[in-house]
């Protein structure tokens, strides 16, 4: 029903244009009112469990993608601290010392 109301009021917009080619923003707001007061009126013709159950749709699409950014960034974190254990692990199994091995010559011969 939003749709259609916009599609309605838009196409009204394009006919007076059509029929007044020289008008102005002025003259639009005389025919069809003020921004603010058309989307007031549009609100007054709404019944009000249609805007609640509206205004309710759009606080938990938010929360919804709230959470999601939240699980993402909650799951880069552990799979980097994961990461990072692992590479903690492999460099302290990798061998990092040298043994030299130093053999005594004969000074008597």
């Amino acid at each position: 029903m939003d749709g259609k109301f916009l599609k309605d009021f838009r196409f009204n917009l394009f006919q007076y244009v059509k029929e007044h080619p020289g008008c102005t923003y002025e003259g639009l707001i005389e025919e069809f009112g003020s921004p603010e007061e058309t989307f007031c009126e549009y609100v007054e013709s709404k019944d009000e469990d249609y805007l609640i159950s509206s205004i309710n749709k759009k606080h938990f699409r938010e929360w919804m993608k709230v959470g999601i950014i939240v699980a993402c960034i909650c799951s880069c974190l552990i799979w980097g601290l994961f990461y990072y254990r692992i590479y903690k692990e492999s460099t302290n199994a990798t061998i990092n010392k040298k043994i030299i091995f130093v053999e005594e010559e004969n000074i008597n011969e």
